[in-house]
């Protein structure tokens, strides 16, 4: 296994580091997304997902289907 891949014993931390890596990829698409309301806002986090999963690269994609029920728990969380 890659060291760089290897998951941290924080998920909390685990979890961030998933969301910015969906960030930046989105970015480099045209794609700008605000990380503390994609945590925080349901609505902008499902159109976030929407448009990664929608994108023409299947690396975006794949990091969108990922951090779709990292989202959901944090939705469900308060």
């Amino acid at each position: 296994m890659n060291p760089l891949q290897e998951r941290s014993p924080d998920p909390d931390r685990d979890a961030l580091v998933d969301l910015v890596d969906f960030k930046w990829l989105m970015a480099g698409h045209g794609w700008w997304v605000d990380l503390s309301r994609l945590r925080r806002d349901a609505a902008y986090a499902g159109e976030c997902v929407r448009h990664g999963l929608a994108s023409g690269s299947g690396l975006l994609r794949r990091r969108s289907a990922e951090v779709m029920p990292l989202l959901a728990r944090r939705a469900c969380t308060p």
